[in-house]
This record gives C-alpha cells, structure tokens and sequence, in this order.
C-alpha cells in the first residue's frame, strides 16, 4: 500500500481555511504541495513559497540571443561574407540593422516564454495521480 502513495488530499470548506493550512504547511517545512480551487485565491501561491519567477528571466535571456544572433547574422552578411559598397556608406551601417535586431529579439522573448512557461509549469500532463481521487 505504501508504494503505491503520491500524497496526501485535503478539503477545506472555504478559501480562508485553505489559505491557512498552505501557510501552516509550509511553516512546518514542506515544499512540494500543490492547491486547486475552482476560483482563484489571493496570495495562494505565495503562501505555498511559490514567489520566485524565473519566466521574466528566461524571456530576457531569449530576447537577448534573438537580438544578438539578428544583429550577427547582418554583420555576418555585411561586412564579412558579401560585402557591398553602396553610396560610400560604411559596411557596418547599425541603423539599418535595427528593424531586423528589434523583431528577433521580440520573436525569441515569445517563443522563450511560451516554452519556458510549459516547462516550468510541467505541461503538458496528460495524467496525474491526484485525477484517481474519487471526489476531486
């Protein structure tokens, strides 16, 4: 029987006492637990210690290697690969790079917080032990 336990389930008659109990719970040490409510509650997840955000930090990192690899990938073609002396002006002409640079980092920060926020959210999960539960 003991192999076969994921967790413990509790239910609680309001959101008040469910509030309580996350806060009680990680008071006492625990840290892997996880709340579901058919509305949302206020300051749920973090009293459950769920305050750290780690997606504005991937989005970041992501912007920035869209915008570095955008703007390399310019260089690349500019100055090193085919370069062309159009006008007299000078190969590494950064304000005409600036449309390109600006849309790769914008499209690398949303695919970086769309995964990042699938993988740190752990989805997609087709199944979960807590779906067996008879009353959830």
């Amino acid at each position: 029987m003991a192999e076969n336990l994921y967790g413990l389930l509790a239910e609680f008659d309001g959101p008040d006492e469910l509030l309580k109990a996350a806060k009680d719970a990680y008071a006492e040490g625990y840290r892997n637990m996880d709340a579901y409510s058919p509305m949302p509650i206020h300051d749920l997840s973090e009293s459950m210690g769920y305050d750290k955000h780690r997606v504005p930090i991937i989005v970041l990192i992501c912007a920035l290697l869209g915008a570095c690899s955008g703007f390399g990938l310019q260089y690349w073609v500019s100055v090193i690969d085919y370069p062309l002396n159009v006008g007299g002006r000078p190969l590494l002409s950064w304000p005409s790079f600036i449309p390109v640079t600006f849309e790769l980092g914008v499209l690398f920060s949303a695919f970086g917080a769309l995964i990042g926020m699938l993988i740190l959210n752990g989805l997609p999960r087709p199944y979960h032990p807590v779906f067996n539960v008879p009353n959830f």
